[in-house]
């Protein structure tokens, strides 16, 4: 039997075949889950990534839906029309993330703002507004329902190039902390995935702009820098990370809440 045999999972910023959300989506319709629903603010590769989708795991299983995840509105909005075509949300990924650089004395307030909505807010949400239903997915599976916060290694990293970005991810891994607390008597689990050195497109962004701010010779030199820090000394992708997202949304995971599992290849232990 499938990991993920008949639930239902929402993946926040899914709209890109080449991110961590799009592999996400598609670990979980390969272990068996019966729709995933992805959702992103920009779908330029909607019909591409359902193609994909489709042609790997058939019609039927997989959506993708404009949403802004900042707005209370889109998500109650989502909620309602998942749970009519499909009856139940078993599973909920915020996946959803931007990155603006610049430090306390060049970044707007504005941009500081818009960063945290995306980054946090749209989880604070999405917890929300989908725990009604995650708290029924108890009488179906034994694991319950599932949160799965996509945080980064940039919530115990400080960086004073990219203030906003790791400002966001440290409120987002308490957010999962709280929310553990709070949920677990519902019998929904809250974890987070920190993912290190992952190679997605907004890593690539985040390290050509360095290399535009003259901290890199290139974009992926400063990728290579970080690979070369890790002990494990090797490239992370986006198919490497969803496993650990198919173990905190299977029933494997039934007593694991709380919990961050640092997918960084241990560069994070050097800080």
């Amino acid at each position: 039997m499938a990991r993920l045999e008949g639930k239902v999972a929402i993946v926040t910023g899914a709209g890109r075949p080449d991110n961590i959300g799009a592999a996400v989506c598609d670990a979980f319709l390969r272990e068996g889950a019966r729709a995933v629903i992805a959702t992103d603010l920009r779908v330029e590769s909607t019909a591409a990534l359902t193609g994909e989708m489709e042609g790997k795991h058939g019609a039927g299983r997989f959506k993708l839906v404009v949403q802004d995840a900042t707005l209370e509105a889109d998500w109650a909005a989502l909620v309602e029309t998942v749970l009519a075509e499909f009856g139940a949300i078993d599973v909920l990924v915020n996946n959803a993330g931007i990155s603006i650089h610049g430090g306390i004395e060049t970044t707007s307030l504005e941009d500081l703002r818009k960063v945290m909505a995306v980054n946090h807010d749209s989880g604070f949400l999405g917890m929300k507004h989908c725990a009604p239903a995650l708290s029924e997915t108890i009488k179906r599976f034994p694991g319950g329902g599932s949160v799965i916060n996509t945080v980064s290694m940039a919530s115990y990293m400080p960086n004073a190039n990219n203030l906003g970005y790791h400002v966001s991810k440290s409120a987002q891994r308490m957010l999962t902390l709280c929310g553990a607390i709070e949920f677990g008597p519902k019998r929904i689990r809250v974890n987070s995935v920190h993912p290190g050195q992952t190679t997605t497109p907004l890593l690539k962004e985040a390290y050509e702009e360095y290399a535009r701010l003259g901290l890199y010779e290139s974009g992926q030199a400063g990728i290579q820098n970080l690979v070369d820090m890790c002990p494990l000394g090797i490239e992370s992708f986006p198919e490497d990370t969803a496993h650990a997202f198919v173990y905190l949304a299977s029933d494997e995971s039934r007593f694991v809440t709380g919990a961050s599992i640092y997918h960084d290849g241990g560069l994070g232990r050097r800080y």
